[in-house]
């Protein structure tokens, strides 16, 4: 009786054993899982900042260079210095926006949220 009793003990152990050994592997794929949402997210986070932060370059560029006090700035006594100024970071900035655009950056960061199934 003994020999039945320990190898219903036995069989019992070895199922224990498949069992936590099956959910370690399915909790280590759900962590796998979880970090690659997270990465995938934050790699947004990212682009989305890089976006923002190379369409307004220009303008910050601009400002900073007509900020600092030169003793000679031409385009400041020329008729149309401003205009000229403006349609210069106008069309750096439509250039960004173009070069984002062909890459295919910008559409999927001005999608929102909504649109988004992951």
């Amino acid at each position: 009786m003994e020999g039945y009793f320990y190898k219903r003990a036995c069989r019992r152990i070895r199922r224990c054993h498949q069992t936590i050994r099956k959910y370690n592997e399915e909790i280590g794929q759900l962590i796998n899982l979880e970090s690659n949402i997270s990465s995938h997210q934050g790699n947004e986070i990212v682009k989305t900042l890089t976006v923002i932060t190379m369409l307004f370059t220009p303008v910050a560029t601009w400002g900073a260079l007509w900020g600092m006090n030169f003793k000679f700035m031409p385009e400041l006594d020329w008729k149309y210095g401003y205009l000229g100024a403006i349609l210069v970071i106008a069309f750096s900035t439509w250039s960004l926006y173009y070069y984002l655009k062909k890459k295919n950056w910008i559409g999927s960061v001005l999608k929102s949220s909504k649109d988004k199934n992951f």
